[in-house]
């Protein structure tokens, strides 16, 4: 085989092609039922796949974008590649990452996601403890985003993924980390 890793890269992005195309559809664009800003974030927490867990609560005092995603959703597949370029750009000036799975099984796919998808900050399944529904009321669609200021207080969300709007996602990190 002459470049190994050009079929690699081709059968990863044939597995994503197929996911998009063949797992459940949620919104693109979303629902605008998410947590009002400028109120406190509810706390949660996940457990990784390496069974460590991590809490919004341990995370005061930096900016956390929680992500609520999960390994059958295309459009999450799109926005993941954004979260970890921000993830790598704002880490050092106290920028942090909560990836909250919500799997339709157990988890059993995560730990291969997040190798596959080169995901560095910390991903997991929710602690039963933690009430996802003050996060995700109703129908709301995933990829779900909160941008969690210093405080702990929500100050941007967006559900769904629309790649013309890549910049936001930069542009709301930075003004919270200028605060």
């Amino acid at each position: 085989m002459k470049h190994p890793a050009a079929v690699i890269a081709a059968l990863l992005i044939a597995f994503v092609l197929f996911v998009m195309l063949f797992s459940p559809r949620p919104s693109i664009e979303g629902s605008q039922k998410l947590l009002p800003e400028g109120k406190p974030a509810p706390e949660i927490r996940i457990r990784t796949p390496e069974g460590r867990y991590v809490s919004l609560a341990e995370l005061k005092g930096k900016v956390v974008l929680v992500d609520f995603w999960a390994t059958w959703c295309g459009p999450c597949a799109m926005s993941v590649p954004r979260i970890e370029k921000a993830y790598m750009k704002h880490r050092g000036r106290g920028f942090e990452v909560l990836g909250v799975a919500l799997e339709t099984d157990a988890g059993e796919q995560i730990a291969n996601y997040v190798s596959q998808m080169g995901m560095t900050y910390p991903v997991g399944m929710p602690d039963p403890r933690s009430n996802v529904g003050l996060w995700l009321p109703g129908d709301t669609g995933i990829p779900a985003m909160f941008a969690v200021d210093r405080k702990g207080n929500v100050r941007w969300s967006k559900s769904g993924f629309d790649p013309s709007k890549e910049h936001e996602l930069d542009d709301v990190i930075g003004v919270l980390l200028d605060e």
